[in-house]
C-alpha cells in the first residue's frame, strides 16, 4: 500500500512592521529590541514605548529586518498559523521571576508584580516615567519624589486613557496573595489584553496588610451606550450655552465654599483643556447646581432659558451608562447629583434621596476608596483626593439615612480610610494663574474655612454614625431597651462627645462668623447638622417617650426634659441668625431633612412636656421658632429656599391650628382645668 506524503499545514508570510499599538503574544507587529532580548512581553498601547520600556525609562526602538541588522523576531514569529487558537484565556506570567530581573540591585520580588506600578534603577528615569504618565487632561500634579532611589515609583489609578481601574476584593474571582507573586491579565479573542491586573500595594503579612490589586479594564462598552453618552453631553452643552463658563463660576464660588467635593484645579484644567472629556454627568451636575444663584448673584447677565429639572435628567441619564466605569470623576458627580433641587410640591423626602445615595457608596467601593492608600504607589494628591471622596460618601450615606431613619449601608467593619486632615482638603484648592479668570476671585486661593467645615462635618457626622448604631438600629434598641443603666451609659459618652466637638469647633465655622471673604461661605447646614443629631440624641435618652413616663419623676424623659428644653433654646437663637443672604446660600440636600427633624423635636418636647411650666416653656420655643418660620418665608423668593422651609413650616403651621385644643385637653387629663 502506498503511503501519501504528509502535507504540511498551510502558512503565509506578513509583512511585519514596527511602531503600531502592539498586544501580549502579537504575531503581526514585532517586539521591540529589549522586550525580545529579555523575553518580556512586549505591549504597546497606542504607540511606543512599550510598557518595559516605559518604565525603565528606555528607548523602545526594534531593529529592522530589511536594513540586515538583527532579527526582530525568530522564525515562528513572522509566520501567522491560519487556524490558530482564538479562545479567551487567562494568563499567569512568570516573566517577572527571570534572572536579569531579580539581578537589577533594589528591586524585591514581591514588587516585581506591578505592571503599571513602573521599576527602574535610575533617578532620572523615574523621573521621566512620572513626566510621561502625568500628560492627560486634568493629570494630578505630584509635589514629592519617590519613596527611594530604587524603589517604586508613584504611579496613577485615575489618569490611565481609556481605561478604568476597578478594586479587587479579598473574596474577589482571584486571591489576592496569588496575585502578589504572579501577573495576571485576561486576553480576548484577538489575543489583546482585555482585561490587566494591577498591585498598588505588595501587602505586608508582618504588619497583617494585605496586598491590594485593581483590574485594569479597555474603556469599551456597547455602541449604543457610547451614543446616548454623546447626545447627553451634546445636549447638555446646548441647554446651557452660552451661559456655560458663568456656570462654573457661579459653582466654585456658591456651592464649592460650602461642599468642595470636586477636585477644583484639576476640573478646570480639565475643563480648559477639553470639556467634552469630563464626563457629561459632572458637567451637569455643576451646570444645575450653579444655575441656582443666578439671580442672587449680581455679577451675571442675561436669563437662563433651560428647564432646570430637564437638565439634572439628562446628567443622571449620562450617570447611569457611567455606572459601567466608575471612577474619580463619576464619585463627584454622585456626590452633586444627590443634592438636586427636590419636587416644589415635596412635604417628605422621597425615597430617591436615599437610593441615590447607595448608588454612591456602591461606586465609591468599586474604585476602592474604602481602603487606606497612604501606602500605596500613588501620587500624593489622588491619595488625597480619594481620602476625601470616601468621606463625602461616608456623609451622604449616613445622612441619607436619616432622612427615613433606614440604617446606613456604611459600618464601621467596611472601611480603613482614615479622615482627612486640612492638608488634604487644602490639596488642588488653589486655582493656577493661567486658569483663575475661569472663577471668581474669591475662589482663586484655598480658604481655611472651605476645609474646616469638611472636617468638621466628618466629625459630627461620626458621633450621629455612632449614635445611629448604637440606639437607633433594630437590633441595637432590642439589645439596649433591656439594659437601660448600660444603655444611658453609652449614650451620655456619646452626648460628652458632642459637647466636646461643639466647644472645640474653629470660629470660622460657626454662625458667629463675619469674615470678609464669608459672604458666600455659608456656615448654616453644619450648624443644623448639629442641631439634627442633638435631637437624635435626647430622643433616645428620653425613650421609651410614652405617656405614662410624664407622670414618672424617675422616667428617662422627666430627668432629661429640662436640659433637652434649655439646648434647644439655642437653636432657636440660630434660627433668629439666618439673614436673607444666608437663606439665599447652598444648604445642600440633607437640610431640609434635618430641619424638619428639629422642628418635630419641638412639638414633640410639647406634647411630652411633664408639668405646666415645662409644657409653657416648650410653646415658648415653639413660638419662637414659628417667628423665624414666618420671616424666612417672607424672603424666600426663589425654588431652593422655598423647598428648605416647606416641609418643616406645613408640620409647625398644622400644630399651630391645634395647639390651642391640644393644650386645653392636655391640662383637662392633669386636672389643671375643667
Amino acid at each position: 500500500m502506498e503511503h501519501s506524503t504528509p502535507q504540511r499545514r498551510r502558512s503565509f508570510k506578513i509583512k511585519t512592521k514596527f511602531g503600531s499599538a502592539r498586544q501580549w503574544r502579537s504575531r503581526k507587529n514585532p517586539p521591540c529590541d529589549a522586550c525580545r532580548r529579555r523575553k518580556t512581553a512586549c505591549i504597546i498601547e497606542s504607540s511606543p514605548p512599550c510598557r518595559f520600556c516605559r518604565s525603565k525609562g528606555l528607548v523602545c526602538k526594534s531593529t529592522d529586518i530589511e536594513t540586515g541588522g538583527p532579527s526582530c523576531r525568530g522564525p515562528r514569529d513572522a509566520i501567522v498559523e491560519s487556524d490558530h487558537d482564538t479562545t479567551d484565556s487567562t494568563v499567569i506570567d512568570t516573566s517577572y521571576l527571570s534572572i536579569s530581573s531579580l539581578t537589577s540591585p533594589g528591586i524585591e520580588l514581591d514588587s516585581l508584580a506591578t505592571p503599571l506600578i513602573a521599576q527602574s534603577t535610575s533617578p532620572s528615569h523615574r523621573r521621566a516615567s512620572v513626566a510621561a504618565s502625568l500628560t492627560s487632561p486634568g493629570a494630578y500634579l505630584p509635589n514629592s519624589t519617590p519613596r527611594s532611589d530604587n524603589g517604586p515609583i508613584v504611579d496613577t489609578l485615575e489618569d490611565n486613557e481609556n481605561r478604568t481601574a476597578h478594586s479587587v476584593g479579598l473574596f474577589g474571582e482571584q486571591d489576592t496573595d496569588l496575585l502578589a507573586s504572579f501577573r495576571s491579565f485576561i486576553t480576548n479573542e484577538r489575543d489583546g489584553v482585555s482585561a490587566d491586573v494591577i498591585q498598588a500595594f505588595a501587602g505586608d503579612l508582618e504588619l497583617t496588610s494585605f496586598p491590594i490589586h485593581f483590574n485594569l479594564l479597555t474603556d469599551e462598552f456597547q455602541p449604543a451606550d457610547d451614543a446616548a453618552k454623546g447626545r447627553i453631553s451634546d445636549t447638555i452643552e446646548s441647554m446651557v450655552a452660552p451661559h456655560a463658563s458663568t456656570l462654573v463660576r457661579l459653582f466654585f464660588k456658591h456651592v464649592h465654599p460650602v461642599y468642595c467635593v470636586v477636585s477644583k484645579g484639576r476640573f478646570l484644567k480639565a475643563y480648559a483643556q477639553d470639556k467634552l472629556k469630563i464626563p457629561a454627568s459632572l458637567r451637569g451636575a455643576i451646570y444645575g447646581l450653579g444655575s441656582t444663584f443666578w439671580q442672587h448673584d449680581s455679577d451675571v447677565e442675561g436669563t437662563l432659558q433651560f428647564d432646570l429639572h430637564t437638565l439634572f435628567e439628562e446628567a443622571q441619564s449620562s450617570l447611569q451608562r457611567e455606572f459601567h466605569a466608575p471612577d474619580l470623576w463619576a464619585i463627584q458627580a454622585c456626590l452633586l447629583l444627590l443634592y438636586e433641587r427636590p419636587a416644589d410640591n415635596a412635604t417628605i423626602e422621597t425615597p430617591r434621596t436615599w437610593v441615590f445615595s447607595s448608588h454612591t457608596v456602591a461606586c465609591a467601593h468599586m474604585v476602592g476608596l474604602h481602603r487606606e492608600c497612604s501606602t500605596w504607589h500613588l501620587v500624593p494628591g489622588e491619595k488625597k483626593l480619594r481620602r476625601k471622596l470616601w468621606w463625602a460618601t461616608y456623609m451622604s450615606d449616613i445622612w441619607s439615612s436619616v432622612c427615613h431613619g433606614n440604617p446606613p449601608l456604611v459600618y464601621s467593619g467596611s472601611f480603613t480610610t482614615i479622615p482627612p486632615s486640612i492638608d488634604d482638603l487644602a490639596f488642588d484648592e488653589d486655582v493656577p494663574t493661567d486658569l483663575q479668570e475661569i472663577v471668581d476671585f474669591s475662589s482663586r486661593a484655598a480658604d481655611i474655612s472651605t476645609s474646616a467645615r469638611f472636617l468638621e462635618m466628618v466629625k459630627l457626622s461620626q458621633i450621629l454614625h455612632e449614635l445611629i448604631h448604637s440606639y437607633f438600629l433594630d437590633s441595637g434598641y432590642q439589645q439596649t431597651i433591656v439594659q437601660p443603666q448600660a444603655r444611658e451609659a453609652r449614650l451620655l459618652n456619646i452626648r460628652q462627645d458632642l459637647d466636646n466637638w461643639s466647644s472645640m469647633v474653629p470660629n470660622c465655622v460657626t454662625m458667629a462668623y463675619n469674615g470678609e471673604k464669608s459672604a458666600f461661605r455659608n456656615n448654616g447646614p453644619l450648624n443644623l447638622a448639629y442641631f439634627a443629631v442633638q435631637a437624635l440624641l435626647f430622643r433616645a435618652l428620653m425613650s421609651p417617650a410614652r405617656m405614662s413616663a410624664k407622670t414618672d419623676p424617675n422616667s428617662s424623659l422627666c430627668r432629661y426634659f429640662d436640659s433637652a428644653v434649655a439646648e434647644f433654646q439655642n437653636f432657636t437663637l440660630f434660627m433668629d441668625k439666618i439673614t436673607r443672604v444666608t437663606l439665599h446660600a447652598f444648604w445642600g440636600g440633607h437640610a431640609r431633612s434635618q430641619l424638619t427633624l428639629c422642628g418635630n423635636f419641638l412639638i414633640y418636647l410639647f406634647l411630652l412636656a411633664p408639668s405646666p411650666e415645662q409644657v409653657h416653656a416648650a410653646f415658648e420655643l415653639l413660638g419662637s421658632f414659628h417667628e423665624s418660620l414666618q420671616r424666612l418665608r417672607e424672603w424666600a423668593d426663589d425654588d431652593p429656599s422655598l423647598a428648605l422651609l416647606r416641609p418643616v413650616a406645613l408640620r409647625i403651621d398644622s400644630f399651630f391650628l391645634h395647639a390651642a385644643r391640644i393644650m386645653r385637653n392636655g391640662m383637662a387629663e392633669q386636672g389643671i382645668v375643667s
